[in-house]
């Protein structure tokens, strides 16, 4: 009885959230022009490389789901099912021309069920000719964000807002888990600051945001002013010196000095508790639609 509670009530916040009935396998294959690449990700799942911000300033989401993705790849791809609902995680090369996606209501946490579409991605972001999680996800957070208002998209039309946006409210929308920031002028020194940096190899997401232009300082690789950088991980070299690695949302991975990432942050972003995204469970993407949970 749990299981068929589970499924209708996935349906009612389905039909709840878009003035569309779920398309057939017919309509969804209409839906797409012939010939274009309908791809989600590619051979063992999505990768740093699918995503790019190229015209569109929205450094804090592009990087939210850089963080997210760097944590865990399973949970970016448990986010996206068929538009038949069939799970989509673990596939290889897995391919529709509609999607529902999972994202978060920022503000309560609650899980939000949106409809993505192929022949709706973006002409200029990431790579409109290949692979279009990222931009399917993209897809869901503006669809919502026209009932839910919150900073960085329109509320009036579901475009993201160049003038703000901060990956405080992109972090929760990707996972539903209370995110926060601290100031880098609220750490005792460059160590301290770089041990929450490096807590991104423990399956965390973390972001660090540059000061602004004003304030920049000279680095190599130079760092973008008032830009947001996913960390992968935090190293130690032979000689004691510690570094930061980064994802670039313009395309690039970098190693940064930690001098030069600790003089140059405002702030880094993380979820509150930390929580390890591996880590599955109810709060799971789709967790919801699992038919094989206890009862």
């Amino acid at each position: 009885m749990r299981h068929i509670t589970s499924i209708l009530f996935s349906a009612v916040l389905l039909l709840s959230t878009s003035s569309l009935a779920m398309p057939t396998a017919e309509s969804r294959h209409e839906l797409v022009p012939r010939g274009e690449y309908i791809g989600l990700w590619n051979g063992t799942g999505p990768v740093v490389y699918d995503v790019k911000q190229v015209n569109v300033l929205n450094c804090w989401w592009a990087a939210s789901t850089l963080s997210v993705l760097i944590a865990s790849q399973n949970w970016i791809m448990n986010m996206i099912r068929y538009g038949n609902l069939a799970p989509m995680a673990g596939v290889s090369w897995p391919q529709d021309g509609t999607v529902l996606v999972q994202i978060w209501n920022p503000y309560t946490f609650e899980p939000q069920y949106e409809i993505a579409y192929a022949d709706k991605k973006s002409p200029t972001e990431d790579h409109p000719l290949g692979n279009w999680w990222h931009d399917a996800i993209s897809q869901a957070i503006k669809t919502f964000a026209t009932r839910v208002e919150f900073p960085g998209i329109f509320h009036n039309n579901g475009t993201f807002d160049p003038t703000q946006g901060s990956a405080k409210i992109g972090l929760s929308l990707l996972t539903g888990f209370k995110s926060t920031s601290k100031l880098t002028s609220d750490y005792p020194d460059a160590d301290a600051f770089w041990a929450d940096l490096a807590r991104a190899s423990q399956n965390t997401p973390v972001i660090f945001n540059t000061v602004s232009k004003d304030y920049i300082g000279t680095t190599k690789p130079q760092l973008g002013d008032s830009h947001d950088y996913a960390v992968f991980n935090g190293t130690i070299k032979p000689d004691g010196r510690k570094t930061v690695w980064a994802r670039n949302s313009w395309g690039s991975t970098d190693e940064f000095e930690l001098q030069d990432v600790y003089k140059n942050t405002y702030q880094i972003f993380h979820l509150e508790d930390w929580n390890n995204l591996e880590q599955k469970g109810d709060h799971y993407p789709f967790s919801i639609l699992n038919t094989n949970r206890r009862t």
